[in-house]
């Protein structure tokens, strides 16, 4: 039997990438394309571990961050009334990031009940990228 979700499966999941050293600094879990995956950010790169329908190591994707060149957190625009109190109810986040080398990442992120905090992942992620990338663009 699989491992349900939680904050502490995907900090070891994310764990087995850290380099000697290296900390992990905010993660969660997240989506970007048709892939879900469990993101987090360390001291030197942010990582996306894919994972496959019944939540197994797929692939991993890394971003160095001196490789980051734009990043900001967007929240989604609803006109509909009652897509906009979903919305609300969701908590959805999404992280766009984007390389000097022209790569462009959005991650989609919202509420979680068994990963604490997951919907202000993206924020956290963003906050940290902003002392740690000098000369950052976006908001």
């Amino acid at each position: 039997m699989a491992e349900k979700l939680s904050l502490e499966k995907i900090q070891r999941e994310l764990g087995k990438y850290l380099q000697e050293g290296e900390n992990l600094l905010a993660c969660g879990y997240g989506s970007y394309g048709f892939k879900t995956c469990y993101l987090g950010l360390t001291d030197r790169r942010l990582l996306a571990n894919e994972r496959t329908l019944k939540d197994e190591d797929k692939a991993l994707e890394e971003i160095p961050l001196a490789d980051i060149a734009e990043a900001r957190v967007k929240k989604p625009f609803f006109l509909p009334l009652d897509q906009f109190l979903l919305g609300l109810l969701m908590k959805l986040r999404y992280l766009e990031i984007k390389t000097h080398s022209g790569r462009r990442l959005t991650f989609t992120l919202q509420r979680q009940p068994l990963v604490k905090g997951n919907e202000t992942v993206a924020e956290r992620i963003l906050a940290e990228l902003q002392t740690r990338v000098p000369g950052l663009m976006g908001s």
